[in-house]
């Protein structure tokens, strides 16, 4: 069975792995022809764990007021601005979407939702230390995701 690559997920946090994965699947894009989508998950959980986030520790309604504030727009948040660099030139403009909710589960269910050829994801996130406490994310996608999955080094 050939695999047709038409749609791609990049999920993003603004880290040197997802930085890596958009310049890999807009190399990937360019080859294929297929559409990408930058993908951001915002996680209270995530960055409260975070010893390496930029957002300092902050209640939960300070929190959710901070992202509104600051992050629920992609043309505002550096990680699309770093992705989109990274991605180059494609056919089309990708793409950008940010959601609510815990990482892994949540690219899964988009994947799935909007039936994704493909999911283009960094090994490493932001937080070595949410990832000790969590799991790695890549590593859950990988054994979740309903389409195939290329982690990137």
């Amino acid at each position: 069975m050939t695999h047709f690559i038409k749609t791609i997920l990049v999920p993003i946090d603004g880290s040197d792995g997802a930085t890596k994965a958009a310049s890999y699947a807009g190399n990937l894009a360019r080859c294929t022809g297929a559409r990408v989508t930058l993908f951001r998950v915002h996680s209270p959980d995530v960055y409260q764990l975070s010893v390496l986030s930029e957002i300092p520790p902050l209640t939960d309604y300070e929190y959710i007021e901070h992202i509104e504030k600051h992050l629920i727009d992609p043309d505002k948040d550096p990680a699309f601005g770093v992705a989109r660099r990274e991605l180059g030139e494609l056919p089309e403009t990708p793409t950008q979407h940010i959601v609510w909710g815990q990482p892994a589960e949540s690219i899964c269910d988009y994947a799935r939702e909007q039936g994704f050829d493909q999911i283009v994801i960094g090994s490493r996130g932001r937080s070595a230390f949410a990832a000790l406490l969590l799991g790695s994310v890549s590593s859950q996608v990988l054994h979740h995701a309903p389409c195939p999955v290329t982690v990137v080094h």
